[in-house]
């Protein structure tokens, strides 16, 4: 992207391996910086257009860009004068269309790539090809054993690079000053928010009902914060990437669709280490295991949607309480309906499935049923029920 944009903004959640990412981009020459060093900053704070200028094909690299925002004035009017690419790259744990003093994030001057955290796939090395083979149907018959409790010690263990091979009370320690940073300095970039105690208790309460439907009334009347206190804070969390908000699927003239937002961690680590679970309770709570696996889910369908490309994400839910836990759209109208199961797959849990492919679906539908399994089953035309293991296969 470096070679056809101006620039390009790297952006993801803290510790996501955005700085590391950028330190392998091949920019020959480039000059490099973190606005994390005090000293930089000062630099950049007192002379933002001195700071932004460079030599005709030279590059910068700035690190934590949200932490200065006036640069990005700065190096607007750099790229409204010269549409040469390569200019700038851009990184931050904050997305720029949140932060509170950005006036400009730069959309459509600048590329914006996010970064996850690591995906089942990219931990097994494999290429993210799971939606591209669910659209054909392309399944194999037989799949690597990924039983109900490898999914949930996989969900524990999430996709932050640093704590893969973390012992779970290490772990549990690097999520509790993961928060800690997220909500004593980075909130600081993106909102006057100043009340912490109240942030992490919404914080938590969110954490605790991630990939569940709520009323923010609900949130806000635990939290003893008004209706509007509890929206800027949740906006706050997705800002700084803590969740991510999946819009309800919508694309129909019926009158009995929801239009509620489920909100998601974005990755399934989050949840289970700052809120003290263990892997035994969940293994043995329906509940918490239902939960922490449709996240985990989520967490693999979103990086390998991003990565792929050509996909758009959202859930169904109607007045009668039919629910699919996922809608994956492809660019050509094409819809994927996923359900997901923490246990085994049965023939009832294509109920709304089938449903929503005869009554809602105008166009080409695939359904199919996620479980803790090894081997692929048809159900019917177009409907399948396949091991969670395939999508890091």
């Amino acid at each position: 992207m470096m070679k056809v944009r101006r620039g390009v903004n790297l952006t993801g959640a803290r510790q996501s391996g955005k700085t590391t990412l950028a330190e392998m981009v091949d920019l020959p020459g480039a000059r490099r910086y973190t606005f994390d060093d005090k000293l930089v900053r000062g630099v950049a704070e007192s002379d933002p257009n001195g700071f932004v200028r460079h030599a005709n094909g030279e590059s910068v690299v700035i690190d934590e860009v949200q932490k200065v925002p006036d640069i990005l004035d700065s190096i607007k009017m750099v790229v409204d004068k010269d549409n040469s690419p390569g200019q700038y790259l851009l990184t931050g744990s904050a997305n720029l269309r949140f932060a509170k003093a950005v006036k400009d994030s730069l959309a459509g001057r600048l590329g914006r790539v996010r970064l996850r955290t690591l995906s089942l796939g990219e931990l097994n090395g494999r290429p993210p090809d799971f939606l591209r083979r669910a659209f054909a149907g392309d399944f194999d018959p037989f799949y690597g054993d990924l039983s109900r409790r490898d999914v949930i010690h996989a969900a524990f263990r999430g996709g932050y690079p640093e704590i893969q091979s973390y012992s779970p009370d290490a772990r549990s320690e690097w999520f509790d000053v993961y928060l800690d940073d997220l909500l004593e300095k980075d909130v600081k970039d993106v909102t006057e928010i100043r009340k912490l105690p109240e942030l992490r208790s919404v914080a938590l309460w969110l954490l605790a009902h991630t990939s569940q439907f709520f009323a923010i009334e609900e949130l806000a009347s635990k939290a003893a914060i008004s209706k509007v206190t509890a929206q800027n804070y949740m906006e706050a969390m997705k800002a700084l990437y803590i969740f991510d908000s999946v819009s309800a699927w919508a694309k129909s003239d019926y009158d009995m669709i929801g239009k509620r937002e489920k909100w998601i961690a974005t990755d399934s680590a989050l949840a289970p280490n700052i809120l003290g679970w263990k892997e035994d309770d969940v293994y043995m709570d329906e509940n918490r295991s239902g939960k922490l696996v449709e996240t985990w889910v989520y967490q693999q369908l979103a990086a390998i949607s991003e990565a792929e490309g050509g996909y758009s994400l959202s859930h169904y839910r109607d007045n009668r309480k039919r629910e699919i836990d996922f809608i994956v759209e492809r660019k050509d109208g094409v819809l994927l309906g996923v359900e997901v199961k923490a246990g085994q797959a049965s023939t009832g849990d294509f109920r709304y499935l089938k449903w929503f492919a005869g009554n809602i679906a105008k166009a080409p539908f695939i359904g199919i049923v996620l479980y803790s399994g090894n081997k692929t089953l048809r159900f019917d035309d177009s409907f399948y029920a396949v091991p969670l293991a395939a999508l890091g296969a």
